[in-house]
């Protein structure tokens, strides 16, 4: 199949959203004890497990909600709120939850709805518009995550990327 800018973007996002984001977080979180996931400097800070639960809220209300249509059924404030101390295995749980179901909706996406527009974010957007955010989004909190990982445990992460070439 010959690649078209929209189905290029497309291709990109999804791989970005769905494998080379994911892989990171899952490096970070590997490094992470229970305890040092809900770390966070200062109360005004996020720790890593909330970076996590935001990102996983944020990513099933844009691709659930504003691409697929369902219920908007986002806590937004939990996501930054929770303090509990989940273990790490259910925080990994719930972002491979939402990874999984991202995959399923970018998976069925059809490439020539990239320029339609949609209102339910509140303000017109097109669809390449709100997948542009979401990864954008996602880049964003991923430094952030990798950035305290690191600070926590600097001997287990040198260079993620190279670390994830050998998976």
């Amino acid at each position: 199949m010959e690649r078209t800018l929209d189905s290029t973007v497309l291709h990109v996002v999804r791989t970005r959203l769905t494998h080379d984001y994911p892989a990171q977080i899952t490096v970070c979180l590997e490094a992470l004890t229970d305890e040092q996931i809900w770390w966070r400097p200062n109360g005004r800070s996020n720790s890593v497990a909330n970076l996590v639960l935001h990102l996983a809220g944020s990513n099933r209300y844009y691709l659930e909600h504003v691409i697929g249509g369902a219920a908007d059924s986002r806590d937004r404030d939990a996501e930054f709120a929770a303090r509990d101390g989940r273990p790490k295995a259910e925080v990994q749980r719930h972002w491979a939850n939402s990874v999984a179901l991202m995959d399923r909706i970018l998976e069925d996406f059809d490439v020539a709805r990239l320029q339609e527009t949609t209102d339910r974010t509140g303000k017109t957007s097109s669809y390449a518009q709100i997948l542009l955010h979401v990864s954008h989004h996602n880049a964003v909190h991923l430094g952030q995550i990798v950035y305290i990982a690191k600070q926590m445990n600097p001997e287990a992460i040198d260079d993620i990327w190279r670390k994830l070439r050998t998976r």
